[in-house]
């Protein structure tokens, strides 16, 4: 069973995975004590620079929908007090830990989670032979992607039941929305554009 108090799963997109690379969206899901999901947090920033063309494959987000959104900084604080120093889960924490924190970083700020669990890991020491990506993962536990885009929300939402499931406890509905902090006409006609 699960001891490691509350815990925020997250994932990230970003413009790339290179070390200048930044985030452009993040998902997360607040589990209390018991892995019971509390609250959801989905942003997307105004990176900065391009989209690497393969990360747009990857997460649908055109460069011109992208900066019609605030930067990280515009919404770092809001981001700290959600995780609250928290444990943090996800699936590849290396790289998204690298990510996010790295936004933290370039503003002079410290991570704002205690602990961090990979999801990724924690599925390869229970599943040995297995493919342990966060789709193949989620398979096993009955679950998938809605569509073929990943989406920070929706991987998080996959990575907190995966994390269930690895503490033998059963799906929970998955409450997906959309961005929160981008204007709100035309965003859907501009996210595959």
């Amino acid at each position: 069973m699960w001891n490691g108090g509350p815990v925020v799963v997250f994932d990230t997109e970003t413009t790339g995975a290179g070390m200048d690379d930044r985030v452009v969206s993040l998902g997360a899901v607040r589990l209390d004590a018991a892995l019971e999901p509390e609250a959801t947090l989905h942003l997307a920033f105004a990176p900065g620079i391009r989209c690497h063309w393969g990360a747009i494959r990857v997460h649908g987000m055109s460069d011109a929908f992208l900066a019609r959104h605030p930067p990280f900084a515009a919404h770092a604080a809001e981001i700290a007090t959600f995780f609250a120093g928290c444990a943090a889960a996800a699936h590849n924490m290396p790289f998204d830990q690298r990510m996010l924190g790295g936004e933290f970083a370039r503003l002079g700020l410290s991570l704002p989670w205690g602990a961090a669990h990979c999801t990724l890991k924690l599925w390869r020491r229970t599943h040995p032979g297995q493919r342990a990506g966060l789709a193949q993962a989620a398979a096993v536990c009955g679950l998938a992607r809605e569509g073929s885009l990943h989406g920070a929300l929706e991987d998080a939402w996959l990575a907190a039941q995966v994390l269930r499931a690895l503490h033998a406890l059963p799906p929970v509905p998955m409450r997906l929305h959309g961005i929160t902090n981008g204007p709100a006409e035309g965003l859907s006609e501009e996210i595959a554009a």
